[in-house]
């Protein structure tokens, strides 16, 4: 047999045959990191506003004040019979009404209504007192109406010491100081005058009405409705 010849060259390429068909999807990779989280949004729009509620029950009526009134000091008075207490102060804290009459004591009703009526007595005894009082011996203090007829409004009598020790003392007797105090409401007509009294009603010890100094006498009214 002879020898094998030499090789040809390579011939040309052939022609791309025709593409295979796609393969089976591969298995589904591992979940990636969660990611960094976003930036807040913008806040939305206000909401309507919601229906008014229903208007609640009115709240009972107070009571109907006027502005009706006066306060009034008064240091002092001396006395041993019963007067009428006169020469009221109405500077600040106190104050004046037209319809009082701080130097007689009087005030004047100036419109029919229901009027509270205030009084606080201070009051000492100018000497030792040295004899027991009778029976009938209550001495008081009294809001009176003067005009048009003489009414008692609103009393109040001495803090009285009723001492008995048989067979060593017996002693009536009002003390040395005290206070009285006077407080009621009353209903008024337009035009009544009014006043405040110290009755002794047989007390004929002298008496310090008010104490002097600044502990005095205060009287107010004022009027409600």
């Amino acid at each position: 047999m002879g020898a094998t010849g030499a090789t040809g060259s390579t011939g040309d390429t052939g022609t791309t045959g025709a593409t295979g068909s796609i393969g089976d999807t591969g298995a589904t990779g591992m979940t990636g990191a969660t990611g960094d989280a976003g930036s807040t949004g913008s806040a939305g729009a206000t909401g309507a506003t919601g229906a008014t509620g229903n208007t609640g029950t009115t709240g009972a009526t107070g009571p109907a004040f006027s502005g009706e009134s006066f306060s009034a000091f008064l240091s002092t008075v001396n006395t041993s019979t019963s007067t009428q207490l006169t020469g009221w102060t109405v500077t600040s804290p106190y104050y004046d009404s037209t319809s009082f009459d701080e130097v007689g004591g009087n005030y004047t009703v100036p419109a029919t209504g229901t009027y509270a009526i205030e009084a606080t007595i201070n009051y000492s005894t100018t000497a030792a007192i040295t004899v027991s009082l009778g029976s009938g011996v209550t001495p008081y203090f009294v809001v009176r109406r003067t005009s048009p007829t003489v009414t008692a409004l609103i009393s109040g009598v001495f803090p009285i010491l009723n001492a008995n020790v048989a067979l060593v003392l017996t002693l009536r007797s009002i003390l040395g100081n005290g206070t009285v105090t006077l407080s009621g409401s009353v209903a008024l007509t337009s035009g009544d005058v009014i006043g405040l009294f110290y009755e002794a009603n047989g007390l004929t010890l002298s008496l310090n009405l008010g104490g002097g100094g600044t502990q005095g006498i205060v009287w107010s009214v004022f009027r409600l409705s």
